[in-house]
């Protein structure tokens, strides 16, 4: 599959609309360091998945790639026949991408990412938004 990112495709989107979180103290829940951590977002020009892939940058070097997928397990079942159930459950929700690379801080940034936006209803909408734009320009 070939991931494209978002801002290739929507630039001014993203430059807008790309969320960086800025990890501010030492002593943190994510056990993450302190600095800015960017979420950009990767779409599959090949298929209709449905699923967005953020490559998560700190300090400009990739750290951890989350996949996650917002449409029902109904949908994704018919998608992915021959799928194993425990595929699809994590091809639905979030979760850290196995066939891309992870750092030595890939789960604390997942735990950033769950805590922060995966429990943020706009930013799950923008980013079903992004893709219907990016699936409009391909």
């Amino acid at each position: 599959m070939a991931y494209i990112p978002f801002h290739q495709i929507c630039p001014e989107v993203a430059e807008k609309e790309t969320r960086v979180i800025s990890v501010l103290h030492k002593d943190n829940e994510f056990e993450l360091p302190v600095g800015n951590y960017a979420f950009v977002e990767l779409f599959c020009n090949e298929c209709d998945c449905r699923r967005v892939f953020f490559q998560v940058f700190f300090n400009q070097k990739k750290v951890a790639t989350i996949a996650y997928g917002w449409e029902s397990l109904h949908f994704y079942r018919k998608a992915f026949k021959g799928f194993s159930e425990q595929d699809i459950k994590e091809i639905k929700g979030p979760t850290l991408d196995s066939f891309q690379y992870q750092s030595d801080i890939s789960r604390g940034v997942f735990k950033l990412f769950n805590k922060l936006l995966f429990t943020d209803k706009a930013y799950l909408a923008r980013i079903e938004r992004h893709y219907k734009q990016f699936t409009k320009m391909l």
